[in-house]
């Protein structure tokens, strides 16, 4: 915000800039993870990876996170009613569990990774019920309960009565249920860092505008083509409204025609900045709305819109290093769509988020190498391709801002397209200059 640079303002009061106005209460979210693979006699690869993954991606999307990894039935049972306890009318409420689970009769149970199961009896009392687990959400209008526990059951084998996979369950009013797969069904577990449900619903939750709906419709066709339709993901819902992981980016507020129009040119000077252009200042707050330069002490330069004290719209940000950026802004921060040009030559085009790029992107190196494709807050992620000077490409998925196993090396020549795994390119972190300040 403007705030931590503008301290004085007027020779005879002293005003703060960058105060916004009260904010409508945000959307209230709470999440409850557990990932449990440490089990004695069937561990299992991804639930861990799985569960903190998708812990910090609902952290990135604004969910307040209980997170548990192995839990015993005591902890998790503890951190079921904890959760419970953070829950009220108004919170969206999401439970997301991967690990062992199981169906007795058409009910389901998670397995803890301390269960002793020895008879069919032993399920219900060394499990916890996921009917439990619904039963504490009933204070919330909106829930969302996870499932990613459909995978092979070692314990299955030893019950004839057990019927594979999980149970078919009704939503509640206002829930939704998903599953890894179709009840009934089983899902591999995965060879890579994530199961391939969850891989796919990290991804798809990162896309604004999509409904929750729309984002499990698309786990499932990812899903299903993947997997040459053996594993089809599955939900049942009773949501009466609308849920969005990420809302649809609003339209770049630029600062109001009249303000523009009916104010005169002047030039404010404090002591850290000095302000030249068509603006007004709030007389409560000393905010600034309208359109101008700011040229503070440091070097650092903005030119654009301003709104009640902060980078709105599209303007332009230049640090005192040279580094800049081209752009749209929501709220004081690099939010939209725009161009990031590096101190060593580099150009960021595309989406960000928070002042880094996120969404779709394109990476020009100063050397002209080039990268195309997803981002996510800072790092190369998902699918996209890189082309070196020579015209060799690297295509596939990201993860972490490194190539995965999942892709294929095309050399320029045409001759042949050499579809293998590949070493990590020596590109990675150097290639992508760190953004000095992501906002101001």
């Amino acid at each position: 915000m403007l705030k931590r640079f503008l301290t004085s303002l007027l020779a005879s009061v002293l005003i703060l800039i960058g105060l916004a106005s009260p904010a409508v209460a945000a959307e209230k979210r709470v999440a409850l993870v557990i990932g449990n693979a440490k089990y004695r006699d069937a561990p299992l690869g991804n639930p861990l990876n799985d569960a903190r993954d998708m812990a910090n991606m609902l952290r990135q999307t604004g969910f307040e996170v209980i997170e548990l990894i192995d839990g015993t039935q005591k902890e998790m049972n503890r951190a079921i009613a904890k959760f419970s306890d953070r829950l009220s009318k108004d919170a969206v409420a999401l439970f997301y569990y991967a690990g062992h689970g199981m169906q007795v009769r058409g009910k389901n149970y998670l397995i803890p990774v301390d269960a002793k199961i020895t008879n069919q009896t032993s399920i219900r009392v060394e499990s916890v019920d996921v009917d439990g687990v619904l039963d504490q959400l009933a204070s919330s209008e909106l829930n969302v309960i996870i499932l990613d526990a459909c995978r092979n059951n070692p314990f299955e084998g030893r019950f004839r009565s057990l019927g594979g996979g999980l149970a078919q369950m009704d939503a509640p009013k206002g829930s939704l249920i998903a599953y890894a797969t179709a009840p009934g069904k089983t899902a591999v577990d995965g060879d890579g860092r994530n199961g391939l449900f969850t891989q796919e619903l990290l991804k798809q939750m990162q896309v604004p505008g999509l409904t929750i709906e729309q984002v499990f419709k698309n786990v499932r066709r990812e899903v299903a083509r993947a997997t040459r339709d053996k594993q089809i993901p599955w939900e049942s819902s009773s949501l009466t409204s609308d849920f969005y992981f990420v809302p649809a980016t609003p339209p770049a507020a630029a600062a109001k025609p009249s303000v523009a129009d009916a104010v005169e040119e002047q030039v404010i000077r404090t002591d850290s900045f000095t302000v030249t252009g068509k603006v007004v200042l709030d007389t409560v707050t000393g905010a600034m709305t309208g359109e101008g330069r700011i040229a503070w002490l440091n070097g650092d330069r903005y030119e654009g819109t301003l709104v009640n004290g902060k980078k709105q719209g599209r303007g332009s940000f230049t640090w005192a290093n040279g580094q800049r950026y081209d752009g749209e802004w929501s709220e004081d921060r690099i939010n939209g769509v725009g161009t990031l040009h590096y101190t060593n030559g580099d150009r960021y085009e595309g989406e960000f988020r928070n002042g880094q790029p996120h969404g779709k992107g394109t990476y020009t190196l100063h050397n002209g190498d080039v990268y195309v494709g997803a981002w996510l807050n800072g790092n190369k992620h998902g699918q996209g391709r890189l082309t070196w000077v020579g015209g060799d490409y690297w295509e596939g998925e990201f993860r972490d801002d490194r190539q995965t196993d999942n892709g294929r090396l095309v050399y320029g020549d045409g001759v042949g397209a050499a579809e293998q795994a590949v070493e990590q390119a020596p590109v990675g972190k150097a290639a992508k200059p760190a953004v000095q300040k992501k906002a101001k």
